[in-house]
């Protein structure tokens, strides 16, 4: 089965003034600091979830006015069902800004950023990212096939309703 061709349109740029900061495996101390405040003033993580420890997981934090107002996460695992390790994909956006683009800025330059990592860790073996998304946060969103900036592609649904998402990286060859 051929693979579609992917768009060679270059990325959009990020929402009117957000400010998109990488973070994978930087540790940058002032970007884990905010969003470790950010994670405790919006109490959104899940119980047992420690900031500390999750802001370890960030991919890339959208600033807004020098504001963290949104951050990728993920952690490495493997999937069973596509016997391959992803970049389990995270996402949380301050309710003020749901509507600012902040968490879209966030889709291509977080994808690059893992692929680039992938490619310069063969060892790694990542495959590409993978996102388990709850359909009613993202409205008219969750009814494209292919989200366009982070090109994850519905490939299936939880048993609880959630969508399964994914988008392999071109480079990645199975053993």
């Amino acid at each position: 089965m051929a693979r579609s061709a992917k768009s060679k349109a270059p990325p959009s740029p990020p929402s009117s003034g957000i400010e998109v900061r990488p973070a994978w495996r930087r540790h940058d101390p002032a970007i884990e600091q905010d969003a470790i405040d950010f994670w405790n003033r919006l109490d959104v993580l899940p119980p047992g979830v420690k900031p500390e420890d999750r802001a370890k997981e960030l991919i890339a934090a959208a600033y807004k006015d020098g504001r963290l107002v949104s951050v990728a996460t993920a952690t490495i695992e493997y999937v069973d069902i596509l016997r391959a390790r992803f970049a389990v994909l995270r996402g949380a956006t301050d309710p003020e800004y749901r509507r600012s683009g902040a968490q879209l800025a966030l889709a291509v330059p977080s994808r690059q950023i893992l692929e680039e990592w992938a490619k310069a860790h063969p060892e790694e073996k990542l495959a590409g990212g993978i996102a388990f998304v709850e359909t009613a946060e993202w409205g008219p969103f969750a009814r494209l096939p292919v989200w366009p900036e982070s090109e994850l592609t519905l490939i299936g649904y939880m048993p609880d309703g959630r969508q399964i998402r994914a988008a392999w990286f071109d480079h990645f060859r199975f053993d």
